[in-house]
């Protein structure tokens, strides 16, 4: 009997040993495949945003073609005392000027510090700008962490490219959600979008079980462990959103949500993007080149002075500009984040646009 009850409990765990074996094997798979390569982690855990660029660090990104080929990019990634991207570590975070807060379109994937449009305001228009953006980063963590760093700059303007990385920020079920590791905005039942933060010290006690936040490879964190433990528990929890079992994430990058939902997500979000630039007495420079807010910005829904460059402007004086580059100036190689030339487009952009408004 001992021996019949032995044999069958093995013959169950056999299915489920071969489904962790694959599921593991699928993300070495990722890991060793992964084009891209970090002289070492620039994150920091961050119990509100999931993570933020670590203080006093040094490091690199390096893109490649194909995975054993020679790298296409190497760009050095310096961030200052402050967590702001700089071109040298020991540089000053600027304050009194302009504040560019975002994801890896604006934190300048691939590029030198010195070439992100935020330095090129600073060094080109005489309009120094603090950069502080991460690569992976959701519109709800680049807002939050824009409130923390706005009372120490004392922008004048904040400039937020939206490159549809609102999407990043969508959580969804019946509950609020409480078990996701980075913020997100939940719509109730009432049809209202909350945004809403992890619950306090979630993020490092998930983290010293290996589980840290979806996106944190994007600034350095390849580790084995990302890979082998944090992606497949976020996977398997994205499932149970999918299912309607739980609340939180349904993907780390997709927008996962009924369309209704979707709409007062967008509302909430640019809501907040205008209320953080009124409450730093600045500008928003909305930069659109999608057209996710043109509908929202023409019906005159903001609070305070905003300046917005929607898909026209930006098809006028960066996309047009743009194909006329050299490919390595237009974009990044092999990875297609905008490269230096574009920045500079970006830069000069946004310098007339303040100009222009400064003369009316």
């Amino acid at each position: 009997m001992t021996k019949t009850l032995a044999f069958w409990v093995i013959m169950m765990l056999v299915p489920l040993v071969l489904l962790i074996v694959a599921v593991e094997g699928y993300y070495l798979y990722g890991y060793l495949s992964l084009r891209a390569d970090y002289c070492r982690s620039f994150a920091r855990l961050d119990d509100q945003l999931g993570w933020d660029l670590a203080p006093d660090t040094e490091s690199c990104v390096i893109g490649r073609a194909s995975v054993f080929g020679e790298p296409a990019f190497r760009a050095d990634v310096h961030i200052n005392r402050d967590g702001a991207r700089v071109a040298a570590r020991d540089e000053p975070t600027p304050a009194g000027g302009l504040l560019a807060i975002g994801d890896s379109w604006t934190f300048g994937y691939g590029i030198e510090g010195k070439d992100t449009f935020a330095a090129r305001l600073t060094a080109d228009h005489d309009r120094p700008t603090a950069l502080f953006a991460s690569p992976a980063y959701s519109g709800a963590q680049a807002l939050l962490l824009g409130r923390r760093a706005a009372p120490a700059v004392r922008p004048r303007a904040i400039i937020y490219l939206e490159y549809g990385f609102w999407g990043r920020a969508v959580c969804s079920g019946d509950e609020r959600p409480t078990a996701m590791l980075k913020p997100c905005y939940w719509v109730d039942d009432q049809g209202t979008a909350h945004l809403v933060t992890p619950p306090a010290e979630h993020v490092r006690r998930m983290a010293a079980f290996g589980m840290k936040p979806g996106g944190m490879v994007g600034a350095g964190e390849k580790t084995l462990g990302y890979f082998l433990v944090s992606r497949p528990v976020a996977k398997f929890r994205q499932a149970l959103v999918r299912l309607g079992l739980t609340s939180g994430f349904a993907d780390d990058f997709a927008a996962v949500a009924p369309k209704e939902q979707l709409a007062a997500i967008k509302q909430a979000h640019y809501r907040n993007l205008t209320e953080l630039a009124a409450s730093a007495g600045a500008t928003l420079v909305l930069i659109d080149p999608t057209g996710v807010y043109d509908t929202m910005v023409a019906n005159g829904t903001n609070s305070g002075s905003i300046i917005y460059l929607g898909q026209i402007r930006w098809h006028r004086e960066v996309g047009l500009p743009l194909s006329k580059l050299p490919p390595a100036q237009a974009r990044v190689p092999s990875d297609g984040h905008f490269g230096p030339g574009a920045h500079r487009l970006i830069a000069a952009m946004i310098d007339r646009a303040l100009d222009q408004t400064a003369k009316k």
